[in-house]
């Protein structure tokens, strides 16, 4: 009986990991929206892979550049994190509420890594200090 319970774990816990497919990927493969945000804001990056995470009828991609600084989309296109991995990113995409309240109370340092879901934006910078803003760009709180 313990065989049996075992048995079905296993074959349980392979159709559940069966479900997720992760593939290397081209550019031209990723939503138009997140495309064009890669040729915008990082067209002087070079690419080292594109990638899709695909688990059930959910796609997220990350676009991982040779400095190591990476972009994550989900399905419709629109990014949802991106790292410098502890180096500058460009800030053009990034409200200017936030990029403003960065220069204006710490002008020696900058966003390396900055998130966003549904309500509020995470942003790095290279002090290792976090920010938490709303989805309008108005300053929460710190988290160091």
């Amino acid at each position: 009986m313990k065989k049996h319970i075992l048995t079905l774990a296993a074959v349980l816990l392979l159709s559940f990991t069966s479900c997720a497919k992760d593939n290397l990927t081209q550019l031209e493969q990723l939503p138009t929206k997140a495309q064009e945000f890669v040729k915008t804001y990082f067209g002087d990056y070079t690419i080292q892979y594109v990638f899709s995470d695909k688990e059930f009828a959910d796609v997220d991609y990350k676009v991982r550049f040779e400095d190591g600084t990476e972009i994550e989309f989900n399905a419709k296109g629109e990014w949802t994190d991106v790292s410098g991995n502890r180096n500058c990113i460009p800030t053009g995409f990034i409200l200017k509420e936030i990029t403003n309240f960065v220069e204006k109370n710490h002008k020696d340092l900058c966003i390396t890594d900055i998130e966003r879901d549904f309500n509020r934006f995470t942003v790095e910078l290279n002090g290792h200090l976090e920010i938490e803003f709303n989805n309008k760009g108005k300053f929460i709180s710190y988290d160091d």
